[in-house]
C-alpha cells in the first residue's frame, strides 16, 4: 500500500529508531502503517502521536462498541476512507453489526427516537460524534442525553459518569485530528476514495471438478441476505483486488427502481446489492494445476471461466444473480455466462426482473493477429528463469496499453496535475501483474489467445448449441475512450450492431453501449465514478 501520493514514507528497520519500534509495538503484527511512515517525518511528533492514540484506545473506560462508534461516525464525516478502513473490522470485533454500522455510516441522518438498531447509548455518543464533528459545538441537549446514558452505565455514579463524557470527548477530537491529517496528506492515497458502506466479508475456497485439491478463491461482500447478487469477473493478470475502488460505489445504497421490487428494503431503508468476487484459475489466492502436473488440467477456455461462476453460485447455494459484469477477459466471461446461463440471471425465480450482463473493454472473439501478439507476452513473461521478473517485464508494457496517454492513471504524466492523481492506482495494478503466478498467467493468455463467442465454439453447456448473437439476456456494453487509441470502443459498436439486427429479427431489446470518457482499459479504475454512473444507473434500471 502506498504511503502517500505527496510524501514518501520513512520506514526505520527495527532497531534504528527507538520510536519507530514504540509504534511496532503497539501496532502488533500489523507493523508500521502508511500512517505512521508520513508521521515519522516529524519523530516527535510521531511518538507524541502514538502514545494518545494509544490511550484513547486502549486505556480508557469506554466499552470498545461506543468507542468504535464514534471513531467510525468522525471518518464517514470527514470522508477518510482510510479511517474507516482500518476500524470497520475493530468495530466488529467489539460488537457492532452491520445493521449498525450503516446506520454509522449514513451521515444523510440520525436514527429516529423510536429505531432501535443502536442502543440508547450507541445512539446518544453517535449524535454527540456527528455534532462535534461536522458543528464543533455540541447542542446541550445532546450532552445532557449522552451524560445521562453514561449515568446509566456508570451505575449512577455522576463523578465516573462525567470522566466517560471526558474521554467520549477525547475520542472524537483525537480521531478528528487523525482524519484531517489522513486525508490532507492523501495517506495510502486513498483521498479520493468514497467511505465504504459496510458489507459482511466472508471468504470460501470452491473445489475445482476434476482436480486434486485445486480451489477458486472467492470473497462474497453480504449487506443483506435478501438484496440481489452481482458477480464480477476479472481481467487477465489482477485479482479481486481491481475492484477495490469500486465496489464501495457498489456496496453503498442505490436509489429506488425496477429492479428491487418485490425485494424488501434492508432496516426498512435501503436498497442494496450483495457483491461476489472471485480470482480465475491460476490468479491471485486460486490455484490450478501446473502443466506438468499428474493432475492434468483441462484447457482453460472462456467458456470454461463463465462455467466457474455457475459452478461457484451452486457451491455457495446462490440461485440468481442480478449481473455479472467484467472487464477484459472477465468482460468475455461474462458475455459467455449470459448466453450459457441465461436461467441463472435474476428471472421469475429470483423476483425484481430478468438480470442482464456487463462487458466492458473486450471483445466477442481473438482479434486478427491476437495470437501473435499474446505468443509475444507469454515469451516476454518467460524471458528470464526469475519468475517475478519476467512478470516485471510484463507490467512494464502492459501498464502503458492499459492506461495510456490522458488517463489520470498514466505514468507519462509528469507534473501533478489532475491526470496524475490516481498514478497510484497503476502502481497497485503492477504489483498485481509482477505477483501473479506465471503460469496462471499463461493459463489465461492462451483462452484469450483462440476463442469464438459467435460461433458457440467450446460453449457446451449452452442448450442449444448456438453462438453468442442467439443469446436475447439484456447486455450493457462499455468501452474506455482511450483502450486501443479508440479501436477497442469501435469493435464493440461493431458488436453492438450485429447483435442488435438479430435481435430486431426476434423483437428483443437492443444491446446498450456506453463511452467512459478519459478512460483505458480498465475504466471501472481510472475513471471510476464515471464508469459507475453508467453501470450503477444501467443495473438499478435493469428489468424495465
Amino acid at each position: 500500500m502506498p504511503t502517500s501520493r505527496l510524501v514518501p514514507g520513512r520506514y526505520p528497520a527495527p532497531g534504528v529508531s527507538p520510536i519507530a519500534d514504540k509504534i511496532r509495538e503497539r501496532r502488533g503484527a500489523r507493523g508500521l502503517t502508511p500512517l505512521d511512515g508520513t508521521l515519522l517525518h516529524v519523530p516527535a511528533v510521531a511518538e507524541g502521536w502514538n502514545t494518545l492514540l494509544g490511550a484513547v484506545r486502549t486505556k480508557g473506560q469506554m466499552p470498545g462498541d461506543v468507542r468504535e462508534l464514534m471513531i467510525l461516525r468522525v471518518a464517514a464525516r470527514n470522508s477518510a476512507a482510510f479511517e474507516w478502513i482500518h476500524h470497520e473490522h475493530v468495530g466488529r470485533d467489539c460488537g457492532l453489526n452491520t445493521s449498525q454500522l450503516y446506520l454509522i455510516r449514513d451521515t444523510s441522518s440520525l436514527p429516529s427516537s423510536t429505531d432501535t438498531t443502536l442502543t440508547p447509548l450507541q445512539s446518544s455518543a453517535l449524535a454527540f460524534a456527528d455534532q462535534s464533528t461536522s458543528k464543533i459545538h455540541v447542542d446541550p441537549s445532546t450532552t445532557s442525553s449522552l451524560l445521562s446514558a453514561l449515568k446509566t452505565l456508570a451505575s449512577n455514579d455522576t463523578s465516573k459518569a462525567q470522566d466517560l463524557l471526558v474521554e467520549c470527548a477525547a475520542i472524537v477530537s483525537s480521531y478528528n485530528m487523525v482524519s484531517r491529517f489522513l486525508v490532507s496528506l492523501d495517506i495510502a492515497a486513498m483521498s479520493d476514495n468514497p467511505v465504504p458502506w459496510p458489507s459482511q466479508l466472508q471468504t470460501h475456497r470452491v473445489p475445482i471438478p476434476s482436480t486434486s485439491g485445486h480451489f477458486l478463491h472467492v470473497e462474497t461482500h453480504i449487506t443483506d441476505p435478501a438484496a440481489p447478487w452481482i458477480v464480477l469477473s476479472n481481467s487477465l493478470l489482477t485479482n479481486t483486488s481491481l475492484w477495490s475502488w469500486v465496489l464501495p460505489h457498489i456496496l453503498s445504497p442505490q436509489p429506488d427502481g425496477p429492479a428491487f421490487n418485490g425485494i424488501p428494503k434492508f432496516l426498512g431503508k435501503y436498497n442494496t446489492f450483495n457483491v461476489l468476487l472471485h480470482d480465475q484459475r491460476g490468479h491471485g489466492k486460486s490455484s490450478y494445476p501446473s502443466s506438468q502436473s499428474v493432475d492434468a488440467p483441462l484447457p482453460c477456455t472462456i467458456p470454461l471461466l463463465a462455467s466457474d461462476i455457475a459452478l461457484i453460485l451452486s457451491h455457495l447455494s446462490i440461485p440468481s444473480v442480478h449481473a455479472v459484469i467484467g472487464v477484459s477477459q472477465g468482460g468475455a466471461t461474462a458475455l459467455a455466462f449470459g448466453a450459457m446461463f441465461p436461467h441463472l440471471l435474476r428471472g421469475k425465480e429470483g423476483g425484481g426482473g430478468i438480470g442482464g450482463v456487463v462487458s466492458c473493454d473486450t471483445g466477442p472473439k481473438t482479434p486478427a493477429g491476437n495470437k501473435e501478439a499474446w505468443e509475444e507476452r507469454m515469451t516476454l513473461a518467460k524471458s528470464v528463469q526469475d519468475e517475478k521478473q519476467g512478470m516485471g517485464k510484463l507490467a512494464k508494457v502492459t501498464s502503458p496499453r492499459w492506461f495510456g496517454k490522458g488517463s489520470r492513471c498514466s505514468l507519462e504524466t509528469e507534473t501533478e496535475t489532475e491526470l496524475g492523481l490516481r498514478r497510484t492506482r497503476t502502481e497497485v495494478i503492477d504489483e498485481m501483474i509482477v505477483n501473479t503466478p506465471r503460469e496462471g498467467f499463461c493459463v489465461g493468455a492462451k483462452a484469450l489467445s483462440d476463442y469464438d463467442l459467435i460461433s458457440g465454439q467450446d460453449m457446451s453447456d449452452l442448450d442449444s448449441g448456438k453462438g453468442l448473437l442467439d443469446s436475447d439476456v439484456p447486455v450493457l456494453l462499455v468501452a474506455g475512450e482511450l483502450d486501443g487509441a479508440g479501436k477497442v470502443a469501435q469493435g464493440m459498436m461493431g458488436l453492438k450492431k450485429n447483435w442488435d439486427e438479430r435481435r430486431k429479427e426476434r423483437g428483443v431489446k437492443e444491446v446498450e453501449m456506453r463511452v467512459v470518457e478519459r478512460a483505458g482499459h480498465l475504466p471501472m479504475v481510472d475513471e471510476t465514478e464515471e464508469w459507475w454512473k453508467v453501470v450503477g444507473s444501467w443495473l438499478v434500471g435493469l428489468g424495465r
